[in-house]
């Protein structure tokens, strides 16, 4: 389906993006800005990857990037755990956050002060109720705290899509049995997907899924080779840097794990804006908690302690697999839409 093609139908989920802008959260911001398929209405730039001073500036320079930082608001917003002290990921993203280009803009709009986070959150979710999705690619205590202080709002969103933990694989705490988003704020994850009012509306994508998205040295050579502009060589940069960085930490040989973006593709099939043989997204629906004791060597890990049929409404949608070239078509077109309208 062409961007034209989905533009004529008249039809775009509405999102609200909570992030911590990451390498990978760079392409979570470039698929929710270009792809047609999706409004986002705002951006609320967290802990996490890196300081909230540093993620938040990193989404402004990001969208200064793409030509949107007059058209997306961005917010501040969760600022540390609700119980853990915070936690950054140096060792994959850099000091800055998006360490590895030099092509990153001073941002051209600022961080918006007329509303707390919370505030603009949940205009967004009453002005489309019913509709809209929230996205959550860092920890997820933004959405968490939003829904423990506006509880009525559970009723009025239509999923929680969430980058996060891991099934059958980790890389954080002492066994290297966690996720770093579910790590590093497990209480906030578990008033989530402990919560029979909003855990049927979660999907979560684990790493048992995100593993499979790698930015290979292929899919480099095509961001870079499609039609070299400086916004192609930006994401190229962050790319690479990005590879090193898995190679180094954690032995990813062929490439990073793409992580954050991969939140979005299963809404167009369940939207269906675009057909399960498309997508092919693959899921469990499972009951989860995450580990929360500081003694345990097994602290934010992901457990399953039950699961339902699929065609069940309870228990969270658990992401195994989906189409992986289908998703890379589509960084590949939103790099397209994007490079005509970058500013750098």
């Amino acid at each position: 389906m062409t961007a034209d093609s989905i533009k004529s139908l008249g039809s775009r989920i509405p999102i609200w993006l909570d992030c911590d802008p990451g390498h990978d959260d760079a392409v979570a911001i470039l698929l929710s800005c270009f792809l047609p398929q999706f409004e986002l209405l705002g951006i609320s730039a967290s802990y996490g990857n890196a300081s909230p001073e540093k993620t938040a500036y990193n989404a402004l320079s990001l969208l200064t990037a793409m030509g949107k930082c007059n058209q997306i608001p961005v917010y501040a917003g969760a600022q540390r755990p609700w119980v853990r002290k915070a936690i950054y990921a140096p060792d994959i993203h850099g000091q800055s956050g998006l360490d590895g280009t030099n092509l990153l803009p001073v941002p051209r709009a600022q961080l918006r002060s007329d509303k707390s986070y919370l505030e603009a959150m949940t205009e967004a979710i009453e002005t489309h109720s019913g509709d809209i999705s929230l996205i959550s690619t860092g920890s997820l205590t933004s959405v968490a705290t939003l829904l423990r202080e506006k509880p009525h709002l559970k009723s009025k969103i239509r999923y929680i899509s969430i980058m996060g933990g891991g099934i059958h694989v980790g890389n954080r705490n002492e066994n290297e049995s966690a996720e770093f988003n579910i790590w590093i704020d497990p209480q906030a994850a578990n008033s989530i997907l402990q919560d029979p009012e909003v855990n049927n509306k979660c999907i979560l994508i684990p790493l048992d899924l995100t593993h499979k998205a790698i930015a290979t040295k292929d899919v480099e050579s095509r961001v870079l080779s499609d039609g070299s502009t400086n916004f192609r060589r930006l994401f190229y940069d962050l790319f690479v840097f990005f590879g090193h960085s898995y190679e180094n930490a954690q032995g990813f040989e062929s490439g990073a794990p793409v992580h954050d973006p991969l939140t979005l593709m299963p809404l167009l099939e369940l939207y269906k804006l675009q057909s399960s043989e498309a997508i092919k997204f693959e899921y469990k629906r499972l009951e989860l908690n995450a580990v929360e004791s500081e003694n345990s060597p097994d602290l934010g890990q992901t457990k399953v302690f039950k699961e339902h049929s699929k065609n069940s409404n309870k228990g969270t949608i658990v992401g195994f697999d989906l189409n992986i070239q289908y998703f890379w078509d589509q960084v590949y077109l939103a790099l397209n839409l994007a490079s005509q309208e970058s500013t750098i």
